[in-house]
C-alpha cells in the first residue's frame, strides 16, 4: 500500500488548491452579485412601469369603446372602503367612467379597474423629477387626451438605474421610452404639486 501512495495515486485537493479556487470563487461572486441586484431592480422598474402603460391603454380603450370621457386618477383608498381620487399615483390608482365630465368619481359612475401602488423603493414622477405624479389622466370619447405628459418611474434606494418612463403624446397614444429623466438623488417633496 506505501508503494502505490510514492507512485503518485493521490487523490483530493492540496490546500493551495483550494485556497486559489475559492480565491476565484470570491473573485466571480464579488463581481456577479452587484451586477445580478442591478437587474433585478431594473426588471422590476420595467414591470412597473408596463403595468401602469397597459392601464394608461385601458383607459384610452374604455373611453373610445363606451364613447365617455374616462378618467385614471390616483388613489390612496384602502381596500373596503369606497375607492375615490386622492393622494399621488405611487399610492395606487383608479380607472373610471366620468359621464358628468366633472373630473370626480361619483355615485351611479362605474369604477373600471383600481390597481395597487408601487412596491416599496419605487417612485413615481413627473419627467423633471420635482414632484410626485398625481395629475390625473383623462381620455375623451375619442381617444385624445388633450395633452402631452410624461410619469416617470425610479428606484430610490438606486437612482443610478436608468428610470422608465410612459410618454404620452397630445393626441393621447402612449410609449415607453427608457433613461427618459433623471431619477432623483434626493426625496421628491411630498407636498409639492
Amino acid at each position: 500500500m506505501d508503494g502505490n501512495w510514492a507512485k503518485g495515486y493521490r487523490r483530493g485537493f492540496t490546500l493551495v488548491e483550494l485556497m486559489v479556487v475559492l480565491a476565484v470563487l470570491g473573485l466571480l461572486l464579488g463581481l456577479g452579485v452587484p451586477g445580478f441586484q442591478h437587474l433585478q431592480e431594473s426588471t422590476r422598474i420595467q414591470a412597473q412601469v408596463r403595468q401602469l402603460m397597459a392601464d394608461i391603454i385601458l383607459t384610452r380603450s374604455e373611453a373610445i369603446k363606451r364613447n365617455v370621457q374616462v378618467v385614471m386618477c390616483p388613489s390612496a383608498s384602502n381596500p373596503g372602503t369606497k375607492p375615490e381620487c386622492s393622494g399621488i399615483f405611487a399610492e395606487g390608482w383608479l380607472i373610471f367612467e366620468d359621464r358628468d365630465r366633472d373630473r370626480r368619481l361619483d355615485s351611479g359612475e362605474e369604477v373600471i379597474r383600481t390597481a395597487d401602488g408601487l412596491p416599496d423603493g419605487l417612485t413615481l414622477t413627473n419627467r423633471a423629477a420635482n414632484r410626485h405624479a398625481k395629475e390625473l389622466i383623462l381620455f375623451r370619447p375619442d381617444g385624445t387626451s388633450g395633452r402631452n405628459r410624461t410619469l416617470m418611474i425610479c428606484s430610490r434606494a438606486r437612482p443610478d438605474i436608468p428610470s422608465w418612463s410612459v410618454v404620452m403624446n397630445i393626441i393621447g397614444r402612449p410609449r415607453m421610452a427608457r433613461d427618459w429623466g433623471e431619477c432623483p438623488t434626493t426625496p421628491v417633496p411630498s407636498q409639492a404639486g
